[in-house]
């Protein structure tokens, strides 16, 4: 699978998640706000930057710190829908991989769930660097594999028993980039150096309504999953449902539902 087409696919699905994303998937990926937060070493006064910014919850959060927060994602829906959320901060449409900023300009950037997302994760990576000042850090999380991480796991087995869409679907051209030691590799590959970063699993608990909730959120919240789901036979969506409501019989609690979750948090300083 060539870059473009890879960046193709997930801009469209990004497009199409848009509208929907702060009210269903945003609900996993901000458990880690306050961990990258650290990680980032955000303060009063700074400079910070997210990418991939979505619809701006990680922004709004770093503006809460105290620091000059500005936002930037490839997707035109997404900025939109984070301007209307936070109409007082600054987001802008930018590539990742490609960002229009001077060096050195900024104290922290921060990749909330992106990296995996990115056709070439190393060199948004070396861009982030490029725009640090010198000793400003880099946090980025990305989600955990599957044996470490029950939603993506329920999401993809459920989905593969209902029909297996998958064949269809564009790979990162890249690789999997979900472990620890495979991003210390990026991190070294960009030019951070290794003795001033870290990656480690952290978990956390995903607390949802019930299948309604989790259903619609994978297939309005998400790219890869929402394509597979889209791929389904017309009349394999009852059996999505039904695999799904086994595979999360053992994270019940009363009416609702606690399903762990992990990821990656990375960091890495510029020397």
């Amino acid at each position: 699978m060539d870059a473009q087409t890879y960046q193709a696919f997930e801009h469209a699905g990004w497009e199409r998640a848009a509208a929907a994303y702060a009210d269903s998937f945003d609900h996993a990926t901000r458990l880690f706000v306050p961990l990258l937060l650290d990680a980032a070493a955000v303060r009063d006064g700074a400079d910070m930057l997210d990418a991939a910014c979505g619809t701006g919850t990680l922004t709004a959060a770093v503006a809460a710190r105290g620091a000059r927060a500005t936002g930037v994602d490839f997707s035109p829906a997404m900025v939109a829908e984070a301007q209307a959320r936070h109409p007082g901060l600054a987001f802008h449409e930018a590539d990742a991989q490609s960002l229009p900023f001077e060096a050195a300009c900024f104290d922290a950037v921060l990749i909330n769930f992106g990296v995996h997302h990115f056709p070439h994760p190393q060199r948004a990576l070396a861009e982030a660097r490029r725009v640090l000042r010198p000793g400003g850090r880099l946090a980025f999380t990305v989600w955990a594999p599957p044996e470490e991480h029950a939603l993506h796991r329920i999401s993809i087995e459920a989905t593969r028993a209902a029909g297996d869409a998958t064949a269809a679907l564009p790979t990162p051209p890249q690789g999997n980039v979900n472990s620890p030691s495979a991003c210390l590799s990026l991190l070294a590959a960009a030019g951070f150096a290794a003795t001033a970063s870290s990656a480690r699993i952290e978990r956390a608990i995903l607390h949802l309504d019930g299948i309604a909730s989790l259903v619609h959120m994978l297939r309005e919240g998400t790219v890869r999953v929402a394509a597979m789901i889209a791929a389904l036979p017309p009349d394999h969506a009852q059996t999505l449902v039904i695999e799904i409501e086994r595979a999360v019989q053992p994270y019940r609690r009363g009416d609702g539902l606690a399903i762990p979750v992990a990821a990656v948090v990375a960091t890495g300083v510029k020397s």
